[in-house]
């Protein structure tokens, strides 16, 4: 039986890896077999790297946005979109415009939000509002940014439960050395195909192909995670929500 199929969004503050993520992301679905399509409301063009993978646009609030309603119909697993950071309130009523919520339960989709997180309190307040805003009718994944922190106790004490009441759940981005980072950066390809680039030290390459191990492994280790962005099957998830209670 096939998942359930997923709006994700990556949200929240500047500077703190939701490009980075939704890349990592983009490489974990397509392994997985997943049809996906992908937007960019970053002007830096972070996702053309992927335009040999998977369709790719670019679009902004001002206009074409509501495109991806539509392409919601033509049979896609997943829609990725990796929207501006720092703008929680133009997010929330753009989706208050265009009803979206009740948009995707038509169409038997669900929103997901991806927030990678820092050691700033700015991510948490933007957890917060989203969170109050959105409540039980979208589904959460913090990715805890290991670059920033280790322990996020900000998070820990503050955000943590709020998130674990609405059914979210947190993954681990490890850090990566600014070497390896700087190489596959320059490199503006897939980070699955970095890994395999002669023009990469070998060394380098090998730091890289264990970031981008761990961070999809700490998904498919998660249940939540993988409901939570389209990977576990609809039995799985009533057997994995059977096991829950």
């Amino acid at each position: 039986m096939s998942p359930c199929k997923r709006l994700i969004m990556t949200v929240g503050d500047s500077r703190v890896g939701k490009s980075t993520v939704i890349r990592l992301l983009i490489d974990l679905l397509c392994s997985q077999g997943k049809r996906i399509r992908a937007y960019d409301h970053d002007n830096r063009r972070k996702l053309d790297s992927y335009k040999y993978f998977i369709p790719v646009e670019s679009i902004n609030f001002n206009g074409g946005t509501d495109q991806i309603l539509e392409e919601i119909k033509n049979g896609y697993d997943a829609i990725a979109i990796d929207m501006p950071g720092q703008q929680i309130d133009r997010i929330c009523e753009y989706m208050d415009n265009v009803n979206l919520f009740k948009v995707l339960t038509e169409v038997g989709w669900q929103l997901t939000f991806v927030q990678p997180i820092s050691h700033r309190l700015d991510c948490l307040e933007y957890l917060e509002q989203l969170l109050a805003f959105a409540e039980d009718k979208a589904d959460y994944v913090v990715v805890k940014n290991q670059h920033f922190d280790q322990k996020f106790q900000l998070y820990q004490n503050s955000s943590y439960s709020q998130l674990m009441t609405l059914g979210g759940t947190d993954i681990i981005l490890d850090e990566l050395n600014k070497y390896s980072y700087e190489a596959i950066e320059r490199l503006g390809c897939p980070y699955s195909q970095a890994i395999s680039s002669i023009s990469i030290y070998s060394v380098y390459r090998a730091y890289v192909y264990k970031w981008i191990k761990n961070f999809h492994q700490s998904i498919l280790n998660n249940s939540i995670a993988q409901r939570h962005l389209g990977l576990l099957q609809i039995n799985q998830e009533q057997e994995q929500r059977h096991d829950d209670f």
